[in-house]
This record gives C-alpha cells, sequence and structure tokens, in this order.
C-alpha cells in the first residue's frame, strides 16, 4: 500500500498539534489546530535527545486554522488564521470544527486557567478541577475554566469573539470530544464530551497510568442543543464505568447514513483498548458498551463511500505512529487482523490525534501531529487508498 506524506502546516516558533479536517460546501478543506510556543529544554515525556520543548497545557497557546483550496494537495502558510488566541493567563486546547445547514462554521474548544495561586486555587475549590503544579511546566497550577465557541459566517476567514458555555452537571471538568457539532436532520445539535463531577474521583488505586490521577472516573457524554448552541440541555451518559475502573476519554462522534450514532473512544484502565457504544434514538440513550480489540490513543470515525466506517488512531508503542482499520458492518466489529499502518516512524510517544477525510478522487487523508529531529512538532497528513 503506498503511502505519500505531507506537511499540512509547520512552523518552527510553534508546536502545533490536536488537528481537525473538513470539507467545507464551498470545496475548502480546512484543518483547525491547537499551537503552543516551542520553548528551549530537554523535550516532553521524558524524550531523549531533544532540543527544544512545549507544553500540553501552555498560558500562550492559541488555535489556528488553514485551509487548502486544491483537495488536499497544497496548504498555503498564508492561509493561516487565528480562531482564538491566548492573552496570556489561560491554555486553550482541543479544538473541533464543523459546518452546519446553515453555512456557519462552529469552533468548539477548552480553556484552563493558568498561574493559580493558593487565592486562585481557594477560589475554585469545589467548583472546577484543579491540576496541581508539574515541576517541569512554568504555569503553576491550572484550573478547568470552561467550554468556548466561537462562530464564522465566511468560511473561516474571520471569526466572532470567543463565548464561554457550560453543560449542566459538567462545570466541575469537561473536556472536549474528536469531533465537533453533529447536526441531525431536525436541526438539533450533538456535542461529545468527556468530564465528571466533584464527587466523581475514585482512589487512585482504580488508575493504570493511562491519563491523569482521576480519570477512571471519566465517563463520555453527549449533549445537545436546539438553539443552534445558544443553550445546552442536560446530555445523556454514552459510556460509563460505575466501578471507577475504566475512564472513557476525547470521544469521537459518527453519524452513519443508517442514523445510528457511533462512539469508539480512548480509555484509561484497558490496557489501551478502545470501548465504544452506539445509538439509535438520536443519543437519548446508549447500548453495546464493550471493549474493541483496537489498540490506540485517541480515535476518529468517518464513514467513506464504499459504506465502511474508518476508524483512525495514534499508535504510542514502539514503532510510534499513526494506523487504521475498517468495520464492514456498520462498526459491530473491526477487521484488526488487517490493521493498516499509515505510519511507523515516529520518533517517540508524542503524536497522533488523526482526522480523516476522504478526498474527491476517492482516497483518503489523514492528518495528525508529528516530528522529526529539529523536536518541532507539525500538521502532517498521508494520502492514501481505501485497500
Amino acid at each position: 500500500m503506498d503511502f505519500e506524506h505531507i506537511v499540512i502546516h509547520k512552523d518552527s516558533d510553534w508546536h502545533s498539534a490536536f488537528p481537525e479536517v473538513i470539507r467545507l460546501r464551498n470545496g475548502d478543506l480546512v484543518s483547525v489546530f491547537r499551537q503552543a510556543p516551542v520553548r528551549p529544554g530537554s523535550g516532553v515525556h521524558g524524550e531523549r535527545g531533544a532540543k527544544v520543548t512545549h507544553f500540553h497545557q501552555d498560558a500562550n497557546s492559541r488555535i489556528a486554522l488553514v485551509r487548502s483550496t486544491d483537495d488536499g494537495r497544497t496548504w498555503a502558510p498564508e492561509s493561516r488564521v487565528i480562531v482564538d488566541e491566548s492573552n496570556g493567563s489561560q491554555d486553550l486546547n482541543l479544538a473541533m470544527v464543523s459546518q452546519v445547514s446553515s453555512g456557519e462554521l462552529i469552533v468548539n474548544n477548552m480553556r484552563l486557567f493558568a498561574y493559580l495561586d493558593d487565592e486562585g486555587k481557594a477560589a475554585l475549590a469545589g467548583k472546577r478541577q484543579i491540576m496541581e503544579d508539574r515541576p517541569a511546566r512554568p504555569f503553576d497550577s491550572m484550573g478547568f475554566d470552561s467550554l468556548y465557541m466561537m462562530r464564522s459566517g465566511d468560511d473561516g476567514h474571520t471569526w466572532s469573539e470567543p463565548a464561554r458555555f457550560g453543560i449542566p452537571t459538567m462545570d466541575f471538568w469537561t473536556h472536549t470530544g474528536q469531533t465537533g457539532v453533529v447536526e441531525l436532520p431536525d436541526g438539533t445539535w450533538l456535542l461529545p464530551f468527556h468530564g465528571h463531577g466533584a464527587g466523581d474521583v475514585p482512589a487512585p488505586r482504580s488508575y493504570d497510568g493511562g491519563g491523569a490521577p482521576g480519570q477512571a472516573c471519566d465517563r463520555v457524554y453527549v449533549a445537545r442543543s436546539n438553539d443552534q448552541g445558544l443553550t445546552w440541555g442536560r446530555p445523556s451518559v454514552a459510556l460509563h464505568d460505575p466501578d471507577g475502573v475504566v475512564g472513557f476519554h476525547e470521544p469521537p462522534l459518527l453519524r452513519m447514513s443508517s442514523g445510528r450514532l457511533l462512539i469508539v473512544t480512548r480509555t484509561a484502565g484497558a490496557e489501551g483498548h478502545f470501548y465504544q457504544a452506539y445509538s439509535d434514538d438520536d443519543g437519548w440513550t446508549w447500548q453495546g458498551l464493550g471493549r474493541t480489540l483496537i489498540v490506540g490513543v485517541p480515535s476518529h470515525l468517518l464513514e467513506l463511500e464504499s459504506g465502511r466506517i474508518l476508524c483512525t488512531y495514534g499508535y504510542r508503542e514502539p514503532p510510534y505512529g499513526v494506523r487504521a482499520c475498517f468495520s464492514d458492518d456498520g462498526g459491530a466489529t473491526w477487521d484488526v487482523d488487517n490493521e493498516v499502518v499509515i505510519r511507523d516512524d515516529g520518533m517517540h510517544l508524542d503524536l497522533g490525534y488523526p482526522a480523516s477525510i476522504q478526498l474527491l478522487d476517492g482516497r483518503i487523508l489523514s492528518a495528525y501531529y508529528f516530528h522529526g529531529e529539529d523536536g518541532v512538532r507539525y500538521i502532517g497528513g498521508s494520502v492514501w487508498s481505501e485497500p
């Protein structure tokens, strides 16, 4: 199988990561991703021989967008637009983009307060999750602020000011999913998240190292809005382990042509295996919770013109890279015996978070973040054909 590896966006001064990619009605492809300053240092997550470092929570991070007008063949650096700019006091993270039936582009992301002193932490205590200091991170304690939304009426060239929004029962900690707004035929907006409440944090012994302590209680929610994102109702719970052993994180939400909703999501406490669930009533109730044979971090779902479901995911065990699996039965089973290795030349586990789209010629473009020997993370892509 042939793979054409491309660079979607690279800037030597900025660490770029966590991309989403969609096709607009006008034919443009846009990719939205997070950027954080590249800083001098000794790498991230124990990376050996690194010349530079970056932080997955950074008070000077931002959300950027780049565009292709030739179906993904080229991505002009000058097309970059800053969707959400930090003022230096907050981390801006995990942005997802979608285009709804009105033509409006919607970006949703999450923000964390930085530089929290004892007074700042006391003000948030019991109301928001607080992440304590990390010795190598120069931003002191950080605490969850809220979810935010930006809108564009001109295909992403200009954007509204960020608007804070919250989900009832999820103010304590809410983390964006791996897809943005999914619009139902009746105009209802759905958004996938993971999170937990103040009383949901389990004992550390229930945690095996798949994320931050306390993540074993994280559950996946799907929230809905009937007024184009102005207000959000009580979310449905899609995946949850009442025993607090398995946590569910960063869910993609796919609405298939059959109308069924599917989630195949990252976990903690499950040896890296994805879990999945589905809904046949527009997300009100969820069935089929179960462990898959796919191992990865995290996932993205796409229904192809052939009718097959593509699951793309990062692979953070040697050899590091990006992989994919197909389902021929609407996600009921996955052909792990014929797993596609898109890349296996990663130098370090800090990579992945892929998103895939089908090009006009039928090939697949999988976007992800990657890096070479300079240590600067960039948004890469691989163009390949469905086997």
